[in-house]
Parts: C-alpha cells; structure tokens; sequence
C-alpha cells in the first residue's frame, strides 16, 4: 500500500499561543483487532524441541508486526477514528502520526472538550491511551522536537564523534544532521567538509576518519543545537519566502514577519557539471513554493531576494527556470529583507552574481586566442605566445588549462576567443555557478581553479567562440590559425596536405592521427571539395562483385573535355578491391581498349573476368582475340542498361570529381593531362579509406586473399536464418547481389 504519511508534520505550523494535549497509544498494532476472515491468512506454529509432541498452530487475532503493510494499516485505522473528531472540531488543530496524537486549541476549554471526544472515539475502536505519556504542560516532547509556547526547537542531541570509523558510520551521521538542518538553518557550504568524506571507495565498511575541518563543522552544529529555534505559526500573518545567497548555493527560509518557521536547503551535490546561481534560486523557490503548500495549504505571499529591481525583471525576460518557478505565482516579489538578527550576515555575504564576465567585447582590449589538443600541449597567443604542457588531459581540458593560464598572465580587462564551445560556456558561467562534487578528479579541478581565478580578478573580461579552419579572411581567423599552428603543428601539415591531394576525411584523420572531427572541418572548409562533392547514392541495379581481387572488372570510357584532344578517360575498377586506374587516351577504339589495358595489368595485374557494356569496341574481334590471348573472360551487360555497369559508372563520377578537386574546382585546360589524371588515382587508390579503415590499394594487396582459385578464398561468417525453423546459424558466402545471397 505505501505510506499514508510520505513526511513527517512539521511542528512550526502548531498555532502560536494555543494550548497543547499530546498522547500517545498503548501497543497500537496490538489493539488493532483483525477480520475474523483475516485471521486464519496469518497463522502460524511453534516447533517443539526433539518433536517429542505436534506443533502448536496459533493465529494473529491483531495486526501482526513485522508484516510490510502493518504501519500502513494502523495509520488507516487510527486515520479513521480521529477524522470524525477533526470534523466535529474543525477551529481546533489535531496532528496525527503513526501512534502520536497532538490537540491543539486556543483556549482550556475547547482544549478539554476535544480531548474528551477523542477519548471515548478511541476508546470505542478498542485502542488505549498510555496514561503515563500524556502531555498537558509546557514544554512538550514531540517527534523529537520541543514544542514550547511560541518555539519549537529540537531535543538534545549528541553527536558520537568516537564512533566514526566507516562510511557507513558517516552516513548515519550526516543523515541524522540532516534531518536537523530544518531546525537548525546550516547552510549547505557549511558542510562541505563532511560531505566531502563521502568520496572515494563505495563499500560500506570502506575506513573514514573526521579530517580538523570536519571537526569544526560537528562544533559549530553542537553550538548551533543548544542555541537555534523555530517559531509557531500565527495564523493572521502570511507566509514568505527568503532567500539568502549563500556560498555554494542559496538558502530558503520560511517566515512570517521576523518569525523562523523553516528553514529549506538545495542537496549539496548538484545534478550538472555547472549549474549557474540563478539557476539554484530558481529551483529553492519552486521547493519553497511546494513546501509552504503542504504545510498550510496555501502558496507563499511574498518571496524576497537579493535582486534589484531591474535583475529581477531580466531574470523573467531571459531565465527559463525562473519563468518556471513563479508559474501562476500571485504573490509579490520584493528585495527588501525582514529585520531578523539571524539575518543580519547577509550583509556581509558577497552576492554571487556574474560581473567578472561581460556579454559583450571590451573596447581597446587585447585580444587572446586559446587552443588545446589532446597530445599533451595547450597554449594561448596575444602580443606573446606561451605553450603549456598538459600531458594527460583532453582536449576540452587543455582549453581550459589555457584559458586559465590567459586569465592569470593578463589581470588588465582582456578579450579571449577560444575554438571550443564547450570551454567558452564553462567560461561564462563558472563565475556564479556550483561545480558538482563527484565530476573526475582533473576536471574538477580545473573548474575550481578556473572558478577561483575568475572570482579573484579586479578587472573583467570578455570570452567568445570562434570556429576553427576556416579560410574567411581578416586579423582573427589570422590570430586563431597562429595558436593552433604552435599547439598542434600537425593540423597545419594536414591542411597543406589536403590542399595538395584532396584526401577524404577518414584518410586524413589516420594518416595524421587528427581527431574525427577536425579532419572532417578541414575537408568541410575546402573550396574545391565543397563545391564538388555531391550527396552520396547507392548504386543501382544488379551487380555481381568479385570475391577476391581481380577476380571481376568492369570496364569503361567516361569523357572529360577538359583534356581535350585525350578527352577519353578508359577506367578500370576491380569489383572486389574498389582499385581504380584510368588512361587518358585520343579515342575509344579497341586499340585503345587495349593499350588502357595493358597500362591497368602493369598496376593491377592480371583479371580473370571483365565485364563491359556494348560499345563497338569491346564487341570487336580484336578485343576478343587479345583477351583470350591473356585467358581473360569477357561479359557484356543487357544494351541500353546502364544499371548493369553501375559499379564502374561510379568510378567515372568519382574520377571525374576528383579530377576537379585537384584543378581547384576550374575548367581549364591544363597541359599534362596523365600527370593530372596519376595524381588523382593515387589520391582514390592509396589515400581515400573507406567504412572498413583500409585503402583500395590495401584491399588489393591482401595476399592471404589473393587466390587464384577464388570460390574457396576464406570469407567472414555471416549469420543466416531458417524461416522454418527460426534457427540462427553461421555460414559461408559464396557470393550476393542486390536483396539476395548464396550461403553454404
């Protein structure tokens, strides 16, 4: 069933001045009489020693203990008799929790007259009251607390100090101070010693030893024991809500005029790496605003906060999680603060909002480009350049190493532009923002050390996201590519190298050992690759590939203008390999068939099958007879279906952009048109990768593969299914075209 009661009332919502009768029932599961058609669901025996007599069978007559929906049952019960008093008396305030009964009245005799009826309700539902535990003077004993007159504070406690050797040791102590933080107003920041012991190794039973600070923050609690207090409501004042900004994260208390009822706290670990100040406002009071709803049924009348007028109002235009918070909030909003003593600190709490970081670039200031990499160097550029070892770190954590070390070089106000967003938003917030405790080791001490060197400076700076690699024109793409030559000088040999063969990005990345996604902005931010490279599309039709390297060509004549009187591009593309090789010949004629041919078995070796359309050439008898002069197999496709040689169309689209990447995107006519041509076939053979990680030249060179007797070349075990059975098995492929395969 769950709780009927998810928390336990608070005491500060008794009525001040109202006089008080507690009582407490007598064995309350044992008063509880079960359903005669229960009873016999709860039976059990007691063994006899040796079995020298049968077991004697026993049945529950009450609620049983120790059974999950016991509680859950008496709070029904004792609910159940004690409402019709309630509604019998409803200017009288009665708290009822598990066994524990409270009557409050304003006056003696109402007082009397409610205890009376409660009396004989409990005595008719066969529950008894402990006569010894009745309370009817001041100060009461309750739910650990001490009710008095006009306060509530809670009882005496001692804090075992002796006791603490494990975590779990720990935990119950700082559960058992948590529960006392309402009564007592201790700030999250206070705690951070003790809940910093909480770190390191899980286990339970894991050694933990209270550290000289954490012995500090146990006396200022004591302290704080003996002299704090809560007060009762008065029920002719509303309730509000303050807000104190607190280090760490901002504290709650509900009150009523300089009166204490509550005080409300964030937990000490946030849920993200950074979360702004203003968002830890937002959610204490939507918190505030739910708490006073379950104490007195009604939502706050004023909340306050140390804003002004007009950051208030900005923080509505532009903050989503205030919006959220004051959602249909009728109540007022104000910054001016009860004259409380307990209050008083707040002047000289230094409020944490972000005035060290400016929205906007600062005039006459120098300029600072950051930059980091993940191979251990990190470093800044201005009027001088420092490079800073970072052996270890990410890249994102180099950033944030360099822009630290910016920060602490140039205390004058300065302007920084750095290529990672991510460092840039840290930046920008770290200011007034609680850093989660249980972030890695490195980084969390990089925001600590950033936070510290931010909080510390006089004067404020400025900080941007520029996007790296680009080729626009002007000082600070100038100023970006100097930091990132002297940080990472393989990204310049990288760009110079792309610029000279136009690599694919899976190539550059593994030839320069660069990061996926800078080798992806430098192919992104070529001219010529931008403008030719066209959306990828699946190949059309049916088309048989070989099984191991020259097993299968297929062959082809593409034409390209801009070679002019060699305008005849014949290309050659091993189906299994993808291993191109292209001539630039003066026709396409079987005689020049065959002398592309004799260039590609220099290169490629010999085929034993090539496949091409009809054209006049490769249907010649001179064709014929040099290919079964080489016992070369020939194939031709169905006229007029270019689907059939679909394999080999790709290659003429991707020679022919490739051709145009290496012009430089123009159309003129150059002078050495093979020259031209080999530099393009080396850039697709040896420096392209694919999907698999591997060069056409890699996949045509496999010697473990290269078999003549090609049907039985080893081949990865794919799995198939048996649709009548539904059974998975792995098999071998003997080959495969467009929707269907051949397994054994």
């Amino acid at each position: 069933m769950g709780a009927l009661q998810p928390g336990l009332p608070s005491p500060s919502m008794i009525p001040a001045n109202w006089l008080l009768i507690i009582l407490d029932l007598k064995d309350c599961f044992f008063t509880i009489p079960l359903h005669p058609e229960d009873k016999e669901k709860f039976a059990f025996s007691v063994p006899v020693v040796n079995n020298i007599a049968p077991r004697k069978r026993y049945q529950w007559k009450v609620l049983p203990q120790g059974m999950l929906n016991s509680p859950t049952l008496c709070q029904y019960y004792v609910a159940s008799v004690v409402e019709p008093v309630r509604r019998q008396f409803p200017k009288c305030y009665i708290v009822h929790y598990m066994d524990d009964i409270l009557c409050a009245a304003p006056s003696q005799e109402q007082l009397t007259e409610v205890f009376q009826c409660l009396q004989t309700c409990l005595k008719g539902a066969g529950l008894v009251i402990a006569p010894e535990k009745i309370q009817m003077k001041s100060p009461y004993q309750y739910l650990g607390t001490v009710v008095e007159r006009t306060t509530v504070h809670p009882q005496k406690v001692e804090l075992r100090r002796d006791q603490i050797s494990t975590l779990n040791d720990l935990q119950k102590l700082l559960g058992d101070i948590n529960w006392l933080r309402p009564y007592l107003g201790i700030p999250t920041y206070e705690l951070s010693n003790l809940f910093s012991l909480l770190r390191g190794d899980s286990k339970l039973n894991s050694p933990r030893s209270l550290t000289a600070e954490a012995e500090e923050e146990l006396k200022k609690i004591e302290s704080k024991i003996q002299n704090s207090q809560l007060s009762r409501v008065n029920l002719k004042q509303p309730i509000q809500l303050v807000i104190i900004p607190s280090p760490h994260s901002p504290t709650g208390i509900l009150m009523q005029l300089e009166n204490i009822l509550e005080w409300l706290f964030l937990p000490n670990n946030v849920t993200k790496s950074l979360s702004p100040y203003l968002d830890l406002m937002a959610q204490l009071i939507l918190k505030g605003r739910t708490r006073c709803v379950q104490m007195s049924g009604k939502d706050l009348n004023h909340v306050i906060v140390s804003l002004t007028i007009k950051e208030i109002q900005n923080c509505f235009q532009n903050h989503i999680g205030w919006q959220i918070a004051f959602a249909d909030y009728v109540g007022s909003i104000d910054n001016h603060y009860p004259k409380n003593p307990v209050l008083q600190f707040i002047k000289r709490t230094q409020w944490i909002l972000p005035k060290k970081v400016k929205e906007s670039p600062i005039i006459d200031a120098p300029v600072i480009f950051t930059d980091g990499t993940s191979k251990g160097k990190a470093g800044y550029v201005a009027n001088q350049s420092k490079i800073i070892r970072t052996p270890g770190l990410s890249a994102q954590q180099a950033e944030l190493t360099a822009v630290i070390h910016a920060l602490r070089d140039y205390p004058e106000p300065i302007n920084i532009l750095s290529d990672s967003a991510y460092v840039v938003h840290a930046a920008k917030m770290i200011e007034a923002a609680t850093i989660k405790q249980n972030l890695p080791v490195l980084l969390f001490d990089l925001f600590t050390k950033l936070q510290t060197v931010v909080r510390e400076r006089r004067y404020p700076f400025y900080i941007t996201h520029i996007r790296a690699h680009t080729n626009l024109p002007g000082p600070l793409v100038a100023g970006n590519k100097e930091i990132d030559c002297l940080v990472t000088p393989v990204l310049q040999e990288a760009q110079h190298f792309h610029d000279l063969t136009h690599v694919n990005v899976r190539g550059l990345k593994k030839r320069f050992g660069i990061t996926w996604a800078k080798a992806k902005t430098i192919v992104r931010q070529c001219p010529a690759c931008q403008i030719i490279n066209n959306p990828s599309q699946s190949e059309p039709g049916v088309n048989p590939r070989g099984l191991v390297q020259n097993a299968l060509w297929q062959m082809d004549v593409t034409h390209y203008s801009s070679f002019g009187k060699l305008s005849f591009i014949h290309v050659c593309i091993d189906t299994y390999s993808k291993f191109i090789w292209a001539t630039a010949q003066s026709g396409e004629s079987a005689k020049h068939v065959i002398h592309h041919l004799y260039a590609c078995f220099a290169v490629m070796g010999l085929p034993q099958a090539i496949k091409t359309d009809n054209g006049p050439a490769y249907i010649s008898s001179q064709l014929k007879t040099f290919l079964d002069t080489w016992h070369i197999s020939h194939s031709t496709g169905l006229p007029y279906n270019p689907q059939g040689q679909a394999i080999v169309e790709g290659a003429n689209l991707y020679v022919k952009q490739a051709l145009q990447k290496q012009k430089g995107g123009d159309t003129e006519i150059v002078k050495s048109q093979q020259t031209l041509l080999n530099k393009t076939l080396f850039t697709l053979n040896f420096l392209n990768l694919a999907s698999d990680e591997k060069t056409a030249a890699e996949r045509h060179s496999y010697t473990e593969q290269n078999k003549i007797n090609f049907p039985h070349a080893e081949q990865p075990l794919i799995w198939w299914q048996d649709p009548l059975t539904n059974f998975w098995s792995p098999g071998k492929p003997i080959t495969w075209g467009r929707g269907y395969a051949c397994i054994s």
